[in-house]
C-alpha cells in the first residue's frame, strides 16, 4: 500500500515569501529594481494564498485585501519606471524621429517618477510585517486542499484566456495576464504538488508578452491622453502610431503563447 503524498507546506511556503519581501524592501532604499523584487515576493506570496483559500477562505480574503493595499503603496514608483522602461526599449527599435518622441515620453516619465512623495517606509514595514503574521497562522493544508486550490488557480487563468484571447478590451487582457501571473507563481512554487504539466517557461514567457503589452497600452493611453509627453501634436502622433504596432504585435504572440500553454488542459 502507498504511503499518503506528503503535502505541500503552504504555511512555510509564504513566510519564506515575505521574510524576502521584508529583506527586499529594507535593502532597496527607494530603487526602483529592489522595489520591484518587492512587489514580485508580495505577487508570488497572493499566489500561494489564493491556493489556500481552499483551506481557509476567511483568512485568504483578508490577506488578499491587505497584499492589495500594499501592492498599491509600491504601485506608482515601479510603474513608472516600467513605463519609462518601456519607451526606451521600444525608442531602440524606431526611426529616428520617433524615437526621439519616445524617448522624450521616457525622460517626462522619469521626472514624474522623481517628483512623487516617498513611500512611509515605517508604515510599509509594518504592513509587511501584518502580512507575515496572517502566514504564520496558516492553518495546515492537506494534500487534497492544496490540489483543488491549484485547480481553482488553474481553472481561473483558463477562464481568462477564453475571454481575453483576441479581445480589444483592455480590461480582458489585464485580467488574463494577472490570472497567468497567478498560475506561473503558483505552479512554479508548488513544484511536484501542482497537478498538471507546469511548463514553466511557456507560462513566464506568457506572463511577461501580457505585462509588455499591457505597458504598450499604458504608453497610448498617456500619450494620447497628453500629447506634451512626447515634445508635440506631431511627435505625439510618432509615438502612438509607434506603439498601436508594438501592442499588436505583442497581442498576436500573447494569443500564440496561450494557446500553447493551455493545449492538453495544462
Amino acid at each position: 500500500m502507498r504511503s499518503p503524498e506528503p503535502a505541500f507546506d503552504l504555511r512555510a511556503a509564504l513566510s519564506e515569501e515575505l521574510r524576502a519581501a521584508l529583506e527586499e524592501y529594507e535593502a532597496a532604499d527607494g530603487d526602483p529594481a529592489g522595489v520591484h523584487r518587492c512587489r514580485v515576493r508580495v505577487k508570488r506570496a497572493r499566489a500561494l494564498a489564493r491556493i489556500g483559500r481552499s483551506c481557509a477562505p476567511g483568512l485568504s480574503a483578508v490577506f488578499n485585501d491587505s497584499a492589495r493595499a500594499v501592492m498599491r503603496q509600491l504601485a506608482a514608483t515601479r510603474d513608472l519606471a516600467a513605463l519609462s522602461e518601456a519607451a526606451r526599449h521600444l525608442a531602440g527599435k524606431q526611426s529616428k524621429s520617433r524615437a526621439a518622441a519616445l524617448s522624450a515620453v521616457a525622460e517626462r516619465l522619469d521626472s514624474e517618477r522623481d517628483a512623487l512623495p516617498a513611500v512611509d517606509a515605517p508604515a510599509m514595514r509594518a504592513a509587511l510585517k501584518d502580512l507575515l503574521a496572517l502566514a504564520q497562522v496558516w492553518p495546515e493544508a492537506s494534500a487534497g486542499q492544496i490540489r483543488r486550490g491549484a485547480k481553482r488557480v488553474l481553472r481561473r487563468a483558463r477562464l481568462a484566456r477564453r475571454r481575453g484571447r483576441g479581445s480589444d478590451d483592455p480590461a480582458r487582457r489585464h485580467e488574463w495576464r494577472k490570472r497567468e501571473k497567478d498560475r506561473f507563481y503558483a505552479a512554479l512554487l508548488l513544484g511536484a504538488a501542482w497537478p498538471t504539466k507546469r511548463r514553466r517557461k511557456i507560462s513566464e514567457r506568457l506572463a511577461n508578452v501580457l505585462g509588455e503589452e499591457r505597458d504598450a497600452l499604458l504608453l497610448l493611453e498617456r500619450v494620447a491622453a497628453q500629447p506634451s509627453l512626447a515634445g508635440d501634436d506631431r511627435a505625439a502622433e510618432r509615438a502612438v502610431k509607434a506603439l498601436m504596432r508594438r501592442r499588436a504585435k505583442l497581442g498576436k504572440k500573447a494569443d500564440d503563447l496561450g494557446k500553447r500553454l493551455h493545449a492538453n488542459h495544462a
